[in-house]
């Protein structure tokens, strides 16, 4: 029992738990928590100089800690391998430092409701309103952001930068100083759930199935940037109802017809790419309205200009440090990277010309693995009226390549395999974590265009019209749109297994021989954990960028090709709904809590939006026209040609669609934009009328 738990004499202190039991109570009422792990060597088989050392070290990092006014409570877990050290700030550091660094709250409503930097005066005219989980000031993201800077931050009067560093706790690099090999002084640094919180966010998110989405609150408690995911991704569940419905309507179409005619098409299909054309582009042009009003109603307006430097661009060998002076300010910049040119290679730009030449390649392979795929093993097993298993082969060797070189280049988290692409972007050495993160979604689009939809693309476009190593390998009598539905169907299909496989099934793989490997986790029969003990037990959660993938490139599928098997939509719309509540479970119940990161918009993720939704009206008139025989049942007598000219006929008028729905829903929320306005006039007269001036805001956080 917790009673039970065995404590070193040496980590006791007036502040321990004697019983345990109140560290379970803690995590419910306590204030918000950083946790640090410390191993602790085995003294049977760690000489005592190390030992003493291990033991110097985190009494250096506790000492700092203290003389920091933070709030320090430690116990060691019942194997006596591992001292968890939980890190809380009292209140008057927390209203010193949020006052310092221009911590932003927001105004109760009467007062406009704006974000407003925090000062002790404004508090003292009871001006700011309460978060919603249930703190008096500072929510509990606010408060860890808090404790982390304080954490980290630089000893005061130390002017000599190498004996700052020295006299500075730096977590990250504990991690990596193994003085027993594998065995690092500190075994992790993360922010610890709050119980009362996490709980209610399960009831009202995580297992409300049928419940709109609580998006403040969990914006409040994980930040902007996960609280943008699962607005995006409620968005699209949302919007995929449209083709999800159609496509189960015309799916039961298709089977009348087949029972009637033996054919597959019907005079719906060409309904229906006109359709998902549409709602493609509309999709995408009323996501940029709705993050526009997210911008305005989370104040997050200026978060880019106001991003901080990313450590490792600091701490780059390439960058210039206070050398280069800008051009337009004539000022000398404290941290520069020259852009640099192509021909010939230099700066920045040499960099993307490698990783440019490794996606050239990867792009090549697939391509000439797909023509091997197709000529070899596909076709050979398809006979006119007979495409199923040849097409039902091409589609899952193809999935499979396409599934290996994301892989490779992309990684897979869940496995802890780190992709080429973000060994080769971090070599662009990019300024902001912004454009960092931008420049990963590109170089991957660039890829995964290519990689996961040249099969259909080909199919659709390229068999019947070009030869392949051996020769003409055109579909079974010319007839492509069978051969592409099975691709697509199995594809799309071998996608989603894949997915579920990496959300679900892979973390508990790797926690398995996580567990195997490491020393700490032995079988010592049922103990009742601390929630720091269970917390350090959970998986480390994924970049919110890898969130989007499945779903963003699913929604390429659907876009370019849903045409082809409308009732693929409805199983997207379902695996969809599920994947929503599944992640938020995952980051309740299994996942460490991540930090709460800032975002104003999903960003480049934006730009593939919008490509894949202008491509898709080029794919479905292409469709219709060139695969399907749909256009047949309203022009009977139509040849070839007329065909072609059915196809430009109908793109055209769908780019004309598409620069109507431009024009006619705005980028940003006009609406949203005069309510901002409205409560930045209130908030300043209401400054205005105490005589305070609000301080000036350097922290890009929007809190």
């Amino acid at each position: 029992s917790l009673k039970d738990r065995v404590k070193a004499t040496r980590h006791r202190t007036e502040d321990d738990d004697d019983d345990g039991v109140s560290a379970l109570l803690a995590a419910s009422l306590g204030p918000p928590a950083q946790c640090v792990v410390f191993n602790i060597p085995d003294e049977d088989e760690t000489p005592p100089e190390e030992q003493a050392y291990y033991k110097q070290k985190r009494e250096w990092v506790i000492g700092k800690l203290r003389a920091l006014n933070l709030n320090v409570d430690q116990f060691v877990n019942k194997s006596n391998t591992l001292l968890f050290v939980k890190i809380s700030a009292p209140d008057t550091v927390l209203r010193y430092e949020a006052e310092e660094r221009r911590i932003r709250l927001r105004l109760k409503e009467v007062y406009g409701g704006a974000l407003c930097a925090y000062s002790r005066e404004i508090e003292s005219k009871q001006a700011f309103d309460k978060p919603l989980d249930g703190f008096e000031l500072f929510c509990s993201a606010q408060q860890l952001k808090i404790i982390d800077e304080v954490c980290h931050s630089e000893p005061y009067g130390v002017d000599d930068p190498f004996e700052a560093a020295q006299n500075q706790i730096s977590f990250a690099k504990l991690q990596q100083e193994d003085p027993v090999p594998g065995l690092p002084i500190v075994a992790a640094y993360f922010p610890l759930h709050h119980d009362r919180m996490r709980l209610r966010l399960l009831n009202e998110w995580a297992r409300a199935l049928i419940k709109p989405q609580p998006l403040e609150l969990v914006r409040e408690y994980f930040g902007e940037k996960l609280a943008l995911f699962f607005t995006w991704m409620g968005y699209y569940c949302t919007m995929l109802w449209i083709p999800a419905l159609i496509g189960l309507y015309i799916t039961i179409q298709d089977y009348n017809f087949y029972r009637d005619s033996l054919h597959l098409s019907n005079p719906y299909n060409v309904v229906f790419a006109v359709v998902i054309a549409i709602w493609s582009n509309m999709f995408s042009q009323l996501w940029k309205n709705l993050e526009s009003s997210l911008k305005y109603k989370w104040d997050t307006l200026d978060f880019e200009n106001l991003e901080e430097i990313r450590k490792e661009f600091k701490e780059n060998d390439n960058t210039e440090k206070d050398t280069h002076v800008n051009e337009i300010t004539d000022e000398v910049d404290d941290f520069y990277y020259d852009e640099g040119t192509y021909f010939p290679p230099t700066g920045r730009a040499r960099d993307q010309l490698v990783t440019f030449t490794v996606i050239v390649i990867f792009n090549l392979i697939a391509v000439i693995l797909f023509f091997i795929i197709w000529e070899d093993f596909a076709l050979p097993m398809m006979r006119p009226g007979d495409v199923l298993f040849g097409g039902m082969l091409c589609g899952i060797c193809f999935s499979v390549v396409s599934i290996v070189f994301d892989s490779i280049l992309d990684g897979v988290a869940e496995l802890e395999l780190t992709g080429l692409m973000r060994y080769l972007v971090a070599r662009e050495n990019w300024r902001t974590f912004t454009e960092h993160e931008d420049a990963i979604i590109m170089k991957t689009f660039y890829f995964k265009i290519l990689n996961k939809y040249f099969a259909l693309i080909m199919i659709a476009f390229g068999v019947n019209f070009v030869d392949c190593f051996g020769g003409p390998c055109r579909c079974p009598h010319w007839q492509c749109m069978p051969v592409l539905e099975v691709v697509y169907i199995s594809i799309l299909t071998t996608e989603l297994v894949w997915g579920a496989s990496v959300a679900y099934l892979f973390p508990l793989i790797n926690k398995y021989f996580d567990n195997l490997r490491s020393p700490n986790t032995a079988n010592q029969g049922k103990v009742h954990l601390t929630p720091q003990e269970e917390q350090y037990e959970w998986l480390v959660p994924n970049p919110v960028i890898d969130f989007y993938k499945d779903r963003v490139y699913q929604f390429g599928y659907i876009s370019l090709f849903g045409i082809v098997s409308p009732f693929m939509s409805f199983v997207c719309l379902i695996s969809s709904l599920v994947d929503l509540r599944s992640k938020a479970l995952q980051l309740l119940t299994k996942n460490r809590r991540p930090d709460a990161i800032t975002a104003a918009d999903i960003g480049s993720y934006q730009v593939v939006l919008d490509t894949l939704s202008t491509l898709s009206i080029i794919t479905n008139a292409g469709v219709v026209g060139v695969c399907s025989f749909s256009l047949y049942f309203y022009f009977p007598t139509m040849t070839d040609v007329d065909c072609l000219w059915a196809t430009a006929v109908l793109e055209h008028l769908l780019i004309i669609f598409k620069i109507f729905i431009s024009s006619y829903i705005p980028e940003e929320s006009e609406k949203a934009k005069q309510e901002w306005e409205v409560q930045q006039e209130k908030k300043l007269a209401a400054l205005d009328n105490w005589n305070i001036k609000e301080n000036e805001i350097e922290d890009p956080t929007p809190w």
